[in-house]
């Protein structure tokens, strides 16, 4: 039988409001279960003023949750999820976990453009790549030097510092005004 232990880690949120909070956060899940952070995009519970409180997207800006080894920032999204936030200028980009079956999960990456309300998904779901050029592309075609690199495969998203790294990229030729 799998018993699942509920942990406090330092963390702190921002509210709607733009308040700071330092809290404890509760993470129910294994320590060593990669995919344990699934459980927070939904909502958080933490340890405030002696109480247990819940946080849904639309009552947070963001929140960050110090882990063993790093701290991991989650902002909401469109107040409808909390989403890991791997980058974060004019353009955004997200990691979220999506279960697909009971034992199946499958890490998706968002990217937030200024000044539009789509968001694009592109699932991790490359065998050599960490994201397919026929994920990637849809997502950047507003970004014709960018949809170009991916195209002629002068970039290939093999990990998420490269995927960081060509946001950056991508940021900067299309969305410098």
């Amino acid at each position: 039988m799998h018993k699942t232990i509920g942990q406090n880690y330092k963390g702190e949120m921002v509210n709607v409001k733009n308040e700071t909070f330092p809290v404890q956060i509760i993470l129910n899940a294994s320590s060593f279960n990669v995919n344990r952070l699934i459980g927070l995009q939904d909502k958080i519970t933490v340890i405030q003023n002696g109480g247990k409180l819940e946080y849904l997207p639309q009552d947070l800006k963001t929140f960050k949750i110090e882990l063993e080894k790093e701290t991991i920032t989650f902002e909401s999204v469109d107040e409808t999820i909390f989403a890991q936030a791997l980058y974060s200028n004019k353009v955004k980009l997200y990691k979220l976990l999506k279960k697909i079956s009971h034992s199946h999960i499958v890490r998706y990456y968002l990217i937030k453009r200024p000044n539009n309300s789509n968001i694009e998904q592109m699932p991790a779901m490359g065998l050599s790549r960490l994201i397919t050029k026929d994920a990637m592309l849809p997502a950047i075609e507003d970004c014709k030097v960018s949809y170009d690199k991916i195209k002629n495969d002068e970039v290939k998203i093999k990990d998420e510092k490269i995927l960081i790294d060509f946001i950056k990229d991508y940021e900067s030729n299309c969305f410098q005004n």
